[in-house]
């Protein structure tokens, strides 16, 4: 079998193979033998009519699995042949079977992109420290507090800063509900019942809390709000706005004391102190979830930026089209309206690709590490991601697989469990260095 590889750009490669006369004549004696023995041929019994006949009414059918049979098996021989990673094969080309019983094709391969490993053995990450102080607990403690926080009517005095208002209110450009107008703007800069406000300098728009600021309950205020050049609707950035406000309650915010009855409502048997060391637990463990996300996200961009190549441009379109239709989810689920996403799709797209060409060159570099270190996805694994995944859409195993491979996702899913052993064996060989300690959030 003679075989020439030619590279082209966006990691495609052409296969022009040869298979010599006596490997064609083989086959075709093997399917040959198949025809003779069980083809119905008039005027003959099965498996009695000559072979020149036999071949003579049936020569194209003979042909056809000639050329499947021997492109299918040289095809595979070749890659492996030639050490050739290929992703998938994109076409079959140029087949010609000739007089002289050789067989020619050209095939197309959509290979993996070739690049020179970096270093991954001596990485090193720079992370927060892991100490939770006193502070940390402190603002863990102030946010349950927060959350437990009471909201009584305030009776006696008008609106001021910091207070809670709620309020009806409609909003105009130019006399024309401002969405209407600015149909980027969203509706709820148009109009609003029951919405609460608290009274700072930075809700809502700049200089609306300070239009309210002396209010009473059943008071009724018109103004006007100059709209930052900064806002994030571009089209609204500078406009004046015309606000017409029913204020219906006014509100203070009054946090529970800070004592033993308070944790004992908010944790059943504790008391404060103990509460403190609960949230100390928590912290320690967000921190060093966060701390081993900070180590695998740096290891994998530090890895990144060291390899520049090509990549197979099919997968990269996919891709790019996936994490798309991800980002128009988030907004849409955000509330952002679909004119505004329309108007940023350009954007949209830009950033989905670069997205989608960072996450598909650090998975061919995971795969080549991988392969360096021999670290595997074993069937056990694979099926406890699937049984794990199933759990949460509350579906079978079995029916979840079915979806997966219907939906060509499995591969997916494979990648990216050997991703996360790669990046596992690389984080736990890294060179950390902790960093200050710093307030975190975390899950209360």
């Amino acid at each position: 079998m003679n075989v020439q590889l030619e590279n082209l750009p966006n990691c495609i490669t052409t296969m022009r193979v040869e298979l010599p006369a006596e490997k064609v004549t083989e086959a075709w004696d093997a399917v040959a033998k198949d025809y003779l023995q069980f083809a119905r041929i008039p005027g003959y019994r099965p498996g009695k009519a000559p072979r020149a006949v036999v071949e003579g009414k049936f020569k194209k059918e003979i042909r056809e699995q000639v050329e499947k049979k021997l492109i299918t098996d040289s095809c595979r021989e070749a890659i492996v042949e030639q050490k050739l990673k290929v992703l998938s094969l994109a076409d079959i080309q140029g087949v010609e079977l000739g007089q002289d019983k050789t067989l020619r094709y050209t095939a197309t391969l959509v290979t993996a992109p070739a690049f020179e490993l970096p270093d991954y053995q001596s990485l090193s990450v720079t992370v927060p420290s892991l100490e939770v102080t006193e502070q940390d607990i402190d603002e863990a403690i102030e946010r349950l507090r927060d959350q437990a926080a009471d909201f009584p009517e305030v009776t006696g005095r008008p609106a001021q800063m910091e207070d809670f208002v709620v309020i009806d209110y409609t909003g105009t450009l130019d006399g024309v509900p401002v969405h209407e107008a600015l149909p980027a703007a969203g509706k709820p800069l148009s109009e609003n019942t029951d919405f609460w406000v608290k009274m700072t300098p930075e809700s809502f728009l700049p200089g609306f809390c300070e239009a309210l600021l002396g209010a009473q309950p059943g008071d009724n205020r018109e103004f006007d709000v100059d709209v930052p050049a900064d806002f994030p609707v571009p089209d609204l950035q500078g406009k004046k706005l015309h606000y017409n406000v029913t204020v219906k309650a006014l509100k203070e915010k009054v946090l529970p004391a800070l004592d033993d009855e308070w944790a004992d409502k908010t944790v059943p048997g504790k008391t404060l102190a103990e509460m403190r060391e609960i949230a100390r637990t928590e912290l320690t463990r967000h921190k060093t979830q966060e701390t081993e996300g900070s180590k695998r996200n740096q290891i994998m961009l530090g890895l990144v930026a060291k390899v520049e190549c090509e990549l197979p441009e099919g997968m990269l379109a996919t891709e790019t089209r996936r994490i798309l239709e991800e980002i128009i989810r988030e907004n849409q689920s955000r509330g952002v309206p679909d004119e505004m996403i329309k108007e940023n799709v350009n954007e949209l797209l830009a950033s989905a690709g670069e997205s989608a060409r960072q996450r598909l060159k650090g998975t061919f570099i995971a795969q080549r590490i991988a392969e360096a270190e021999k670290i595997t996805v074993s069937k056990q694994e694979l099926d406890q991601r699937i049984g794990a995944l199933a759990a949460r859409y509350q579906i079978t195993s079995e029916k979840l697989r079915q979806q997966m491979d219907e939906a060509g996702t499995l591969d997916r899913l494979h990648e990216d469990i050997l991703t996360g052993k790669v990046l596992d064996f690389l984080s736990s060989a890294a060179t950390v260095t902790y960093s200050e300690p710093e307030p975190v959030q975390a899950d209360e």
